[in-house]
C-alpha cells in the first residue's frame, strides 16, 4: 500500500517529507484569471476567431452532442496525464450526458461537423471553473483549445463571471501554456510525494 502525500509546493513539510524518504511522483498548479468590471474580451475573441478562420465551427455543444464528446474524451483518454492530483477517469456515456444536467457547460470545435476539442467548465460560487478540456490528437497544436476555452470565458464573461480557474498537472505543458495564454497566471504549485 503506497502512501500519498499532495502538499503546496511552499509547504514546510516538503523538506520533512523529501527527509523521511518520500519521492516526488507528480506537480500540479492552479491559475486564475481576472477580469476587470467591464472586461475587454478582444483578446480572447481572437482566439475563437482564428480557429473559426481556419474553417472550424465554435459553439456551445448541447446535450444532442454527448456521443460526440464521449467519443472525443475516449479517444484522448489515454493522452490526459497522471498524478496523484490530477487525473481524468475514462469516460462514461452515462457520466458525460450528465454533465449538462448537473449545470456544466461545455464549448466544442467541430471539424466538417465532427467534434475535434471541447472544453468544460461551470460556475462555482461565483468562479468560472475549467474541469476539462482536450484536443483530438489529429487537432492538436491548432489552438482548438485555445479557441474552445476562449469560447467558455467569452459566455461565462457574457453572464457577469469576473473570475476564472483552471489548474492541470505540471507535465502538461500545453494546458499550462493554453492558459497562459488567455491571460490566467498562476498562483499555485502543488507536489505529491509518494512512499511505499
Amino acid at each position: 500500500m503506497s502512501d500519498i502525500q499532495i502538499v503546496r509546493a511552499e509547504d514546510p513539510r516538503v523538506g520533512y517529507l523529501e527527509a523521511a524518504g518520500y519521492r516526488l511522483v507528480g506537480e500540479s498548479w492552479g491559475a486564475r484569471l481576472r477580469l476587470p468590471a467591464v472586461p475587454d474580451l478582444s483578446a480572447v475573441e481572437r482566439a475563437v476567431s482564428r480557429a473559426e478562420e481556419s474553417g472550424i465551427v465554435i459553439r456551445e455543444l448541447t446535450p444532442d452532442d454527448a456521443d460526440a464528446l464521449y467519443d472525443l474524451e475516449l479517444a484522448n483518454n489515454a493522452d490526459y496525464p497522471f498524478t496523484p492530483a490530477t487525473f481524468q477517469a475514462p469516460p462514461e456515456r452515462e457520466s458525460i450526458r450528465s454533465l449538462w444536467e448537473s449545470g456544466k457547460r461545455v464549448f466544442g470545435a467541430l471539424d466538417g461537423g465532427v467534434l475535434v476539442a471541447a472544453a468544460v467548465g461551470q460556475v462555482v460560487d461565483g468562479i468560472g471553473d475549467n474541469d476539462f478540456a482536450s484536443v483530438l490528437r489529429t487537432h492538436r497544436g491548432r489552438g482548438l483549445g485555445t479557441a474552445v476555452a476562449a469560447a467558455s470565458i467569452i459566455a461565462f464573461a457574457n453572464d457577469g463571471v469576473r473570475v476564472f480557474a483552471a489548474g492541470g498537472a505540471g507535465v502538461n505543458a500545453a494546458s499550462l501554456g493554453l492558459v497562459q495564454s488567455l491571460g490566467f497566471q498562476v498562483e499555485e504549485q502543488w507536489r505529491s510525494y509518494e512512499r511505499h
